[in-house]
């Protein structure tokens, strides 16, 4: 591959290309929720089946990161990035016109094998291409896409499906990717310059960390759903756990291993690490549960709560580039510890929610928990970057992505977890103060708060009366419920300040 731009303006516009095939990798892993339903009918399938379209999707995406850094030795980060690239665009295609369900999973994990590698190596060309006491910058920027995906995916996803036809959601990825393709076979410049890497791969450390990614993810997708102390869940745990053990066991007596455990010693890669698992809390625990309230309690249709999402969405972009300038500048210690309070503290806001509050009321929290995590991404993202060896960057940041891929799902299934149970305890909780009430509702509402704990079971209340208290108690309870889950997001966030403030504060330096 020769390039066509050359000198200053090279780099830049590389760092355009990886910014469209990031985007398009991490907007699929979100837009493809709001399309479930349709799958459900056009392949004949129920809830429970069709999740598979996620977790297949989510699994494969974690798994395919793992060999980053030993395909990357091999192949050069350009080579990699646009072969990648081509994989999503192909595995896009085949889903968009996947004839049955189980075409349409094998699709899945095609285009999620693709679309693993994009963000790691996107990170690894950045950081080739940038000096140190720059990264934060053009770290900042690329960001912009990465946090951009998962904060429109819905909105996109339900016009398209609307609009159009649910395949969409997929083969829209099919102009715009091949476009960055070609983009990216005329520019890049190939990296590898003809020397070749024999180093194995370790196959065993793989085999173990899939085994524990795999457990632990399904595990996180289905423990709500199938109960934590269920048999299934159990077994998944197990699988997580002693791949894992097994994992680190191997790596520590691995001559060439798929994770160089070494580079944990580097105390601003493991805490970055650490916070990105909080950041990803802090990012779910907005993008998953208020989109819920909104529209299943607040009344508001699926389009209306993508545009209530926008805001904080294009705010989150367009901080990310001055950041992660911040950061070259100053370091990550102080930018980190405030953007734990900032994202914290807007969580911590909602704890206060209301189906009648404002649309600025819900926009405004948003907003500043763009700036919060902003503050948390870009310099968390050049911190790790710039604390370990420039040959290690790769699996640096593919683990760093790894990482934070299991934290959203871990931040998912926490809260969703507390948000469900919290809902029956203060539907209980009020059924049982209604002792102050006439015996008459008192005793509806008992039968109601009764009826709302069952609804998973089944149980149909019936009666005028009861139904019109069983609906105001529900409600109240969902409202709490809601509001807890907001709390207790914003105390996991807010209790990894200790982390924060014991990063080096070290600024990058000039090569």
């Amino acid at each position: 591959m020769n390039g066509l731009v050359s000198g200053k303006s090279y780099r830049w516009v590389v760092l355009g290309i990886v910014i469209m095939g990031t985007f398009m990798a991490i907007l699929d892993s979100s837009i493809v929720n709001v399309a479930l339903p349709h799958m459900m009918s056009a392949f004949g399938v129920n809830r429970e089946q069709v999740q598979w379209v996620s977790t297949s999707y989510m699994i494969s995406l974690a798994v395919s990161m793992t060999t980053v850094g030993w395909t990357v030795r091999r192949i050069g980060n350009k080579v990699f990035y646009l072969g990648a690239l081509t994989i999503f665009v192909f595995g896009s295609a085949a889903c968009a016109f996947a004839w049955n369900f189980n075409s349409m999973i094998v699709s899945r994990v095609i285009q999620a094998v693709g679309g693993g590698a994009i963000q790691p190596v996107g990170m690894a060309i950045i950081a080739e291409l940038f000096e140190p006491h720059e990264r934060g910058k053009a770290l900042g920027i690329w960001g912009t896409g990465v946090m951009l995906g998962p904060a429109i995916g819905p909105t996109l996803g339900g016009y398209l499906c609307d609009w159009f036809n649910w395949r969409t959601i997929f083969s829209i990825n099919l102009p715009f990717g091949i476009i960055t393709v070609m983009a990216g076979l005329i520019i890049f410049i190939n990296d590898h310059k003809n020397r070749k890497d024999e180093t194995p791969f370790d196959f065993k450390g793989f085999l173990f960390l899939a085994i524990g990614l795999i457990g632990a993810l399904i595990a996180l997708a289905n423990g709500e759903e199938k109960g934590w102390t269920s048999d299934y869940i159990l077994t998944c745990s197990a699988f997580a756990f002693a791949g894992m053990t097994l994992f680190i066991a191997a790596e520590m007596n691995a001559s060439h291993p798929i994770f160089d455990l070494g580079l944990l010693r580097y105390r601003n890669y493991s805490l970055a690490l650490l916070l990105g698992i909080t950041r990803a809390v802090g990012l779910f625990g907005g993008v998953f549960l208020l989109p819920i309230f909104l529209e299943n309690i607040a009344g508001y249709t699926t389009i209306q709560t993508g545009l209530l999402m926008m805001p904080g969405a294009v705010a989150l972009g367009l901080v990310m580039p001055f950041f992660g300038h911040l950061s070259d500048r100053y370091g990550p210690r102080w930018l980190v510890t405030i953007g734990v309070i900032v994202t914290g503290g807007s969580l911590l806001f909602y704890g206060r929610l209301d189906p009648s509050m404002t649309r600025f009321m819900i926009i405004m929290p948003q907003i500043v928990r763009a700036l919060g995590l902003g503050l948390m991404m870009a310099p968390l993202m050049t911190t790790a970057i710039n604390s370990v060896p420039k040959n290690q960057i790769a699996t640096a940041s593919s683990f760093l992505n790894i990482a934070q891929s299991v934290g959203g799902a871990f931040g998912i299934a926490i809260l969703n977890t507390f948000v469900t149970r919290l809902i029956h305890f203060h539907a209980v909780r009020i059924g049982e103060a209604a002792g102050t009430m006439p015996e008459i509702y008192a005793r509806l509402s008992q039968k109601a708060a009764s009826a709302i704990s069952q609804q998973a079971s089944g149980v149909a209340s019936s009666g005028s009366a009861l139904s019109n208290i069983s609906g105001l108690i529900s409600l109240k309870a969902n409202v709490l419920g809601f509001e807890n889950g907001f709390v207790i997001a914003g105390i996991i966030v807010l209790a990894s300040i200790p982390l924060s403030l014991v990063l080096k504060n070290q600024k990058p330096k000039k090569n």
